[in-house]
């Protein structure tokens, strides 16, 4: 039992890391299918991802020394089914004869194991039906192959870092899995009484979903970011080393300028509103009043954001880390620079602070242009 609360307290020490690496593909799932990200469902996910965590924290853990796997002559794999009913009765001490070996037969760990095996997979069964919604036939086979790889994993010596297999795969192991799986299924529905009801959650997800919040913008951002800073400074960088000009690639009219032009304000004028990160969470430039919104608006509107509101807003760091940092730049030319910069920049401070507090959904851009972002999202039906 204290290995047990060991493997869940190291659960506790990783899910934090782990759960700040997932978040961000997680909310690009949720915004691509619900819309929205609300906090009951981020408990839903992540109470499961918590569970998945510990649980194969458990089957790996605890972690030997490669010295000692390298000497285990012990075997590797146990493929005789019902081998633990074997072992119960030749190592528990169990009489059926004799009542008073019952209750002492009960706390031996040839019957603790397979117990230990079906309850670790119940909450995955559960999960399995109330979230995901699979068949019975289907939470089976998911907790079958959940169980193989568990086994498989400490058959390869937890991917081949180990000489060998340091636990033993065990067939007696996936049957008793499988099986809590199973008894999770069946369980669902009064175990899911203490979660949110799940077409509620779906139903307030969509709902949610018809407002455009910051974060799901700054998803799309961030996609769109990436694919201008990775997969467009790639193709140019390859470009230009194979023509022999790999400096060119570098000077702001390749690095940014030219990216910028076709991902962000190229791509949303041709789809007439949407960039590839707002593709995915489903959201579009559109026009604030009645009426088609022109192409031309969304170039200007795209333009105010990456040719002005971000560059400024970058100049001004470069600026005041330049003075803070270099005695020789604090001259009064560059003093006057900072000046001008950081008042451009605390108006757009400004006009993000009134949009939240006023709960305004658009910045000075979608002012100016009379533009704003819109749900693309239709709702699905039951799964």
């Amino acid at each position: 039992m204290s290995l047990y609360i060991s493997n869940i307290k190291s659960a506790v020490i990783i899910f934090p890391f782990l759960a700040a690496f997932i978040t961000l593909p997680l909310l690009v799932i949720e915004y691509r299918h619900y819309g929205s990200f609300t906090f009951k469902r981020a408990f839903v996910l992540y109470t499961m991802i918590f569970y998945l965590l510990a649980a194969y924290l458990m089957v790996i853990l605890p972690l030997p020394s490669i010295e000692s796997v390298f000497k285990m002559t012990s075997a590797r794999v146990q493929l005789i089914p019902f081998n633990f009913v074997h072992d119960f009765l030749t190592e528990s001490g169990f009489s059926l004869v004799h009542p008073g070996t019952w209750v002492g037969s009960l706390k031996t760990i040839s019957f603790l194991q397979p117990v230990f095996n079906i309850l670790l997979i119940i909450p995955f069964g559960f999960y399995i039906r109330y979230y995901f919604r699979l068949s019975f036939k289907k939470t089976i086979l998911a907790s079958f192959l959940l169980s193989l790889f568990f086994e498989l994993t400490q058959l390869s010596g937890l991917y081949w870092i180990y000489p060998r297999s340091y636990r033993l795969f065990d067939v007696d192991d996936l049957m008793m899995n499988t099986l809590g799986g199973t008894f999770g299924w069946l369980l669902a529905p009064i175990i899911a009484k203490i979660f949110p009801n799940r077409d509620k959650l779906d139903s307030s997800s969509y709902k949610r979903a018809e407002h455009v919040g910051w974060l799901r913008r700054l998803v799309a951002l961030f996609i769109d970011y990436m694919i201008v800073s990775m997969i467009c400074s790639l193709m140019i960088e390859v470009f230009f080393y194979m023509i022999g000009h790999r400096g060119m690639a570098h000077t702001p009219l390749f690095n940014y300028i030219l990216p910028i032009a076709i991902v962000l304000i190229l791509v949303p004028m041709v789809t007439e509103g949407q960039t590839f990160g707002k593709s995915i969470v489903h959201i579009k430039i559109t026009n604030f009043y009645p009426g088609k919104l022109s192409r031309l608006r969304i170039g200007m509107r795209q333009a105010w954001i990456y040719y002005f509101t971000l560059p400024i807003s970058i100049a001004w760091l470069k600026q005041a880390k330049l003075i803070l940092t270099v005695e020789s730049a604090r001259t009064k030319l560059n003093a006057f620079v900072l000046v001008i910069l950081s008042a451009i920049v605390l108006g757009f401070v400004f006009d993000f602070l009134a949009a939240l507090v006023t709960r305004r959904d658009r910045l000075f851009y979608d002012l100016i242009v009379h533009t704003k972002q819109q749900n693309t999202l239709k709702k699905r039906g039951r799964k």
